[in-house]
């Protein structure tokens, strides 16, 4: 019960209503670190004297050394070097008679004055709407209610607007969903106000076709290559959404194996729909996900940002069916050098083949067919000599 009564004490207050005390100030707001001298005046219907008094901050007693009679109703309680509000709706002060009946309550709000936001940063989905996000300033902790409103308008001509749709992406951050011009550069910026001042941020000036994003890829599959016991084929199609827009775009794809969390990326799939993936462990299970970066639309310089990656899509590559040692040639000096410089040009060729560039993939088939004659040599001649 006294819960509830400390909660509603610090609600609008109704001037109609009579209180059995006063508190003064009333509702203050401070800084951390100040001090404050409040005092507690009671009705002098109620017959009770300033002795009969106490205080409580937050629902805890405070010391009677804090306490100072003014005069026969008045009682004043001292509070030095105060810390920040325990919650944003403030902290109650509340004055008491001696049997705890609740006299009157006063909201302490102690705090900071906001910091300029910083970090403003945005996107569009598909060209249709804007969210951005932003940082509050080194921490955020004010200690009070702080509000924080982004604006934008166009850059040379146009009002004033307010965003209205907040915590969209997270808890600093907006969403625009309609009504937004291409071609014309917009003015953002975000402004953070509570009972101690305002802080502007820094404007940022950007064009919605800078900052597109879209839906991941779509229609990923990941299937064998024949027998290749080490490749994996990726195919995907074009995001549909930015179908009749003209646009470039470049994608990149993760995979890892079945039993680990350590993706691997390729980044230089270009703007092919397709991927070799090389070099992989035979009879594994693999995950793959494929995502999308637009640039270029309509002639734009910008990067492009970086669509979410798509769902994970899985393929085994199959396994191995060699038996040790069949293909080793006997023993002897020159064989032991071929298979050195064998294995040291496959690795090399293992190692550049993870990419998707029509070179690397080109290089390492060569190689496995070059392998696989030498192999069928070496076996044909062994069985000659036997």
């Amino acid at each position: 019960m006294i819960t509830f009564l400390f909660l509603w004490l610090c609600l609008p207050r109704v001037e109609s209503l009579t209180y059995p005390a006063v508190i003064s100030p009333q509702d203050p707001t401070l800084v951390i670190g100040s001090s404050l001298t409040a005092t507690c005046s009671v009705n002098s219907d109620l017959h009770l004297k300033a002795e009969d008094l106490y205080w409580t901050l937050n629902g805890r007693r405070l010391p009677p050394e804090s306490y100072k009679v003014l005069n026969g109703t008045t009682l004043s309680v001292a509070l030095a070097n105060l810390n920040g509000s325990r919650q944003q709706s403030g902290d109650n002060l509340v004055c008491h008679s001696r049997d705890g009946s609740i006299l009157a309550g006063s909201c302490l709000y102690v705090g900071l004055p906001p910091e300029k936001p910083g970090n403003i940063t945005c996107w569009s989905k598909n060209m249709k709407d804007l969210t951005c996000q932003w940082a509050p300033g080194t921490d955020g902790e004010t200690y009070l209610h702080t509000n924080y409103t982004l604006k934008y308008k166009l850059r040379w001509y146009g009002r004033d607007n307010t965003c209205q749709e907040y915590r969209t992406a997270g808890q600093y951050s907006c969403h625009i969903p309609k009504d937004l011009a291409l071609f014309t550069p917009y003015e953002i910026w975000v402004e953070a106000s509570n009972r101690l001042g305002v802080a502007v941020s820094e404007v940022v000036m950007l064009d919605i076709l800078d900052v597109v994003t879209t839906d991941p890829p779509a229609d990923v599959t990941v299937s064998r290559v024949g027998d290749l016991e080490d490749q994996l084929s990726v195919r995907w199609s074009s995001p549909p959404a930015l179908k009749d827009f003209l646009f470039q775009a470049k994608y990149q794809i993760q995979y890892r194996v079945e039993d680990s969390s350590e993706w691997k990326v390729v980044d230089d799939v270009g703007n092919q729909t397709s991927c070799r993936l090389a070099g992989l462990r035979p009879g594994t299970v693999y995950f793959v996900q494929v995502r999308c970066n637009p640039f270029g639309i309509y002639g734009s310089k910008k990067a492009g940002i970086w669509s979410d990656w798509s769902n994970p899509t899985a393929a085994s590559t199959p396994r191995s069916d060699r038996v040790p040692g069949v293909c080793d040639p006997k023993s002897g000096e020159q064989n032991t050098t071929l298979r050195r410089e064998l294995k040291q040009f496959f690795g090399w060729v293992k190692k550049h083949a993870y990419g998707c560039s029509n070179l690397s993939i080109k290089l390492y088939d060569q190689w496995r067919v070059w392998l696989q004659k030498s192999h069928k040599t070496r076996n044909q001649v062994g069985a000659t000599r036997r």
